[in-house]
């Protein structure tokens, strides 16, 4: 069997500590959505969309985005508009309550972050967000890739 490089060794462990302090964070906050709803939300921040645009945004199965957009609907988050495009199936656009909702936890979480960025120099901070842009497109690509059972 071949010797894991260091640096994998060093990323594993990194990646598991960041999980779980992300995780810790997430309980101890007081943030106004659930994580999903926010995701949600800020995919329409552009105006509505149909939920398969919506899942296929998220790499996430259309029947998890049915259950997550009718949460909302309760909630007064979404609303549903026909679909011009077809008849069969609707659009989901955000309230002003959902925008609202959305919005103030996106500023809350940009203070947090400004604030935990402080003390790194704007190259690195730069530096970090290229190479997290990149390590995101490396796990989307890892998610299309999974069979469609293994959604969720």
């Amino acid at each position: 069997m071949e010797e894991t490089p260091p640096v994998i060794e060093r990323l594993e462990q990194e990646f598991a500590f960041l999980a779980r302090a992300l995780e810790a964070i997430n309980r101890k906050r007081a943030y106004p959505l659930e994580r999903a709803h926010y995701m949600l939300l800020l995919q329409l921040r552009d105006g509505a969309r149909a939920v398969g645009d919506l899942a296929a945004g998220l790499a996430l199965d259309d029947s998890t985005v049915t259950r997550q957009v009718a949460a909302m609907q309760r909630r007064g988050l979404v609303r549903k508009l026909p679909n011009p495009a077809d008849r069969r199936s609707a659009l989901v656009e955000r309230t002003a309550e959902g925008a609202a909702q959305a919005e103030a936890m996106r500023a809350a979480r940009l203070e947090r972050l400004d604030a935990l960025f402080a003390d790194w120099p704007e190259g690195d901070r730069a530096a970090l967000a290229t190479l997290l842009g990149r390590f995101n497109g490396s796990l989307s690509k890892t998610l299309s890739a999974l069979p469609a059972d293994a959604d969720d």
